[in-house]
């Protein structure tokens, strides 16, 4: 493995809240990306994961939420706080012109290029959660953050405008959604 083959990529802990009600998602159409997603965001320094996906859902939606443990219910220790667990977690590049670029200037031959996306991220690690409304799930968009906001089934998230991974990733959720009898 050569030098610029072991150059690592930038990555930013990122989460998603899945809100499922009558076996339909709560999504949102991210306002710089222009597709729909489930709403989310990036973890905030000293932010536990399940924490964040719970404030982003907030933020995005204005849906209270907790997020739900989708992997085993065990009961309180004495000695820990069991936290809940994702149902998903993937990774995925947000600027992959990001990190060419700067495998390119480390390299004296090449010519230094300008940055793409500036907040520095170059892949995400996201962590997806499932969620459960605390007071109800009356949304009011976030009109500085997202383009639309709606309930989706999953024949309607066949035609939305999002990437075949995430409409994929969307009907796997609502799938597993229902056969844990979630929402």
């Amino acid at each position: 493995m050569t030098n610029l083959q072991a150059f690592q990529a930038r990555i930013c802990s990122t989460v998603a809240g899945y809100l499922i009600q009558d076996q339909k998602v709560l999504l949102v159409k991210h306002k710089k990306l222009g597709i729909w997603l489930a709403p989310g965001g990036h973890v905030e320094s000293g932010e536990l994961p399940h924490r964040a996906a719970e404030r982003e859902v907030w933020e995005e939606t204005g849906v209270r939420v907790e997020a739900v443990d989708f992997w085993h219910s065990l009961p309180k220790t004495t000695i820990s706080e069991l936290l809940p667990n994702p149902a998903l977690t993937n990774l995925h590049w947000v600027c992959e012109a990001n990190y060419q670029n700067r495998l390119v200037s480390r390299d004296p031959s090449q010519p230094q290029k300008t940055k793409l996306w500036p907040n520095g991220c170059e892949q995400h690690v996201c962590f997806l959660y499932f969620v459960k409304p605390i007071d109800g799930v009356d949304f009011r968009q976030n009109l500085e953050e997202t383009d639309g906001i709606g309930w989706f089934s999953a024949d309607e998230i066949l035609k939305l405008e999002t990437t075949d991974d995430l409409k994929s990733e969307l009907s796997w959720m609502l799938k597993l959604a229902q056969q844990r009898q979630l929402g």
